[in-house]
């Protein structure tokens, strides 16, 4: 088992995985110039979790600069994804520590991360990971 940033050649792997996250979006396209662009940027890291050369999970971090706290930027992590057949192996709990991670090493105050409003097992997963998922309220508009 792998975790590491997702390269151009997982584009394929990692638009199944959204598919399974968001099945009626008709929409979803994953572009491999577009993975390329992220990995480019120092701030941005899309990781995925790769088992006997297969991409079993995926998740997309942000650092996003802060002037809050000095200089201490925070994350903000959406896309956590684990295919259906590979849930509750801890595949999940180890893609979230290795984000954990890279925030402490770059001195992140907090991580924020997103979930659907209707997925309930989502939001226990991430309540048994240290998450408060009552200390704020996330909203969205889509443009």
């Amino acid at each position: 088992m792998i975790i590491r940033e997702a390269e151009t050649k997982d584009a394929g792997a990692i638009e199944r995985l959204y598919k399974e996250l968001l099945p009626n979006n008709t929409k979803i396209k994953v572009l491999e110039d577009r993975i390329e662009e992220v990995k480019q940027n120092p701030n941005s890291f899309l990781f995925i979790c790769e088992v006997d050369q297969e991409i079993v999970a995926t998740a997309h971090l942000h650092l996003c600069l802060d002037a809050l706290i000095e200089s201490q930027p925070f994350g903000v992590v959406e896309r956590v994804v684990v295919s259906g057949n590979r849930q509750a192996q801890g595949y999940g709990s180890l893609i979230m520590k290795h984000i954990e991670d890279l925030c402490i090493s770059r001195d992140c105050v907090k991580v924020f991360l997103t979930s659907g409003a209707s997925r309930k097992q989502a939001h226990e997963f991430y309540t048994k990971l240290g998450y408060d998922g009552d200390s704020s309220k996330a909203f969205k508009k889509y443009l």
